[in-house]
């Protein structure tokens, strides 16, 4: 695909603003938001940029001229609302430099170049598989009308009169399961554990059929990595936003902006959605699979998070997800773009609440009474350093002489102060309960009588268990 294909894309609506050399082929669609830009680039890329690299103090100069250095094919910029302008300086930048500069449309997300572009080269990848004749010929104007894995499970299917099916890194991914099964290999980048699931044997098959999915078998190692390489540019982009919106690094502005370019509605309802189990990959690719284009998955951590178009209650979409994925499920309150830091805190706090109960379970924002969220919306390092001030001397003493005040404290405070129950819990005295509940007192100078100081302590005990 060459720039000025790219640029002529009517659906886009593009707006060329410096016409370079746009027979240059493209490598490649980025988006990128750093300083010094041409580190990540092989050249040949056409960029696609929000400005938000302004903020770090990046001239548009210096962000261009990098960009240059790269021999990079193209730059678009697309303005962020409210500023609905290319700066001048950026436009004059790469007009000195002869680099093409174009302009992305507010209502045109980044996605959606990519999405022409990765369209465009699977285009280019079948030119030359379209001399083959019969079955391919099908599937090709099966994918003219839909394009997918399935679709071409489907037309191979009928030409073979047999139920076939597709198997990626040991899961079913689309089509008939068949019973027996004989897997054969898919050929392609990033398809090692990728197979095509045939109730016979290939040699066994008659040679009509062997040619049917000879043919098949290419067009859907393309529409695998086409979904893959789509899935690849909106889990970066998710996954930056997952991060601006947990550390705050960004303004609100660049937060809708984002939103905008995955497709989601900056305005809302979104709501947070966290998921806890043992398997958070697997998870965040099923919740994205699950959500859709309503909403945007990635893992983070331990995790798998989401931000979710809500169309109905908050309750619904927790209950949905865990019937799909079963685990732990926390939601946050719905609302807009400058919402989201909120929301995700509840969903994580309440997927932390459900995350006892063995058989799983949901729990959304509504059913948070606790007022030990706000730790959650605390600094990290603040909370340590404010737990420690409080709890030091009873940590240093478990540690020289590898005692057991702090985990006593602990199921104390937990049993509601109760001296019987307590002892029980952990297996001791009632006296030896009392003797180290006493140190505590001497150790940290507050009083398990009052009320205001075994606040104190839980608060601080849950701040160092969170961190």
């Amino acid at each position: 695909m060459l720039v000025d294909d790219l640029l002529g894309k009517p659906e886009l609506a593009l707006e060329t603003r410096v016409r370079g050399n746009t027979q240059r082929p493209i490598r490649w669609v980025h988006t990128i938001e750093v300083r010094a830009p041409g580190r990540f680039l092989r050249g040949g890329e056409v960029v696609l940029t929000a400005g938000v690299w302004r903020a770090a103090g990046v001239t548009a100069r210096d962000f261009v001229a990098d960009l240059v250095e790269a021999d990079v094919a193209a730059v678009g910029f697309g303005p962020v609302p409210p500023e609905l302008q290319v700066p001048d300086e950026f436009v004059d930048a790469a007009r000195e430099h002869g680099l093409t500069c174009f302009v992305v449309p507010v209502d045109v997300a980044f996605l959606q170049v990519v999405e022409a572009f990765v369209s465009t080269k699977r285009a280019e990848w079948e030119r030359p598989l379209r001399r083959h004749l019969g079955q391919h010929d099908a599937i090709v104007a099966a994918l003219r009308v839909q394009r997918g894995v399935d679709t071409v499970l489907r037309t191979l299917s009928g030409q073979l009169g047999l139920p076939v099916a597709v198997r990626v890194d040991g899961g079913l991914v689309e089509g008939e399961e068949p019973r027996p099964q004989y897997p054969l290999p898919l050929v392609g980048e990033g398809l090692a554990e990728a197979e095509l699931l045939l109730p016979r044997p290939l040699e066994e098959l008659d040679v009509e059929q062997q040619a049917a999915v000879v043919q098949a078998m290419p067009f859907i190692a393309l529409e695998i990595e086409r979904n893959r390489a789509v899935r690849a540019t909106e889990l970066r982009y998710a996954w930056e936003l997952f991060e601006w919106v947990h550390t705050g690094a960004v303004g609100p502005e660049t937060v809708r902006t984002r939103l905008h370019s995955l497709g989601l509605p900056p305005d809302g309802p979104l709501a947070a959605v966290v998921v806890r189990s043992a398997n958070p990959d697997v998870d965040a690719v099923r919740l994205g699979e699950l959500l859709g284009s309503d909403g945007v998955a990635v893992q983070r951590g331990g995790e798998a998070v989401a931000f979710a178009r809500v169309r109905d209650t908050t309750a619904a979409l927790a209950r949905r997800v865990h019937e799909a994925l079963g685990a732990h499920i926390g939601a946050g309150k719905p609302g807009t773009a400058g919402d989201l830091r909120v929301s995700l805190l509840q969903a994580s706090h309440a997927a932390e609440a459900v995350s006892g109960r063995s058989d799983g379970g949901w729990m959304t924002h509504e059913q948070l009474s606790s007022p030990s969220l706000l730790l959650s919306a605390q600094d990290p390092e603040l909370l340590v350093s404010t737990s420690r001030a409080l709890l030091g001397p009873v940590l240093d003493h478990d540690e020289r002489r590898g005692g057991d005040l702090l985990p006593s404290l602990w199921v104390f405070l937990d049993a509601g102060c109760r001296w019987q129950e307590s002892a029980q819990r952990l297996h001791v005295h009632i006296n030896t309960l009392r003797h180290r509940m006493s140190r505590v007192e001497e150790l940290t100078g507050r009083s398990l009588s009052s009320t205001a100081d075994r606040v104190d302590l839980f608060l601080a005990l849950r701040a160092l268990r969170q961190s």
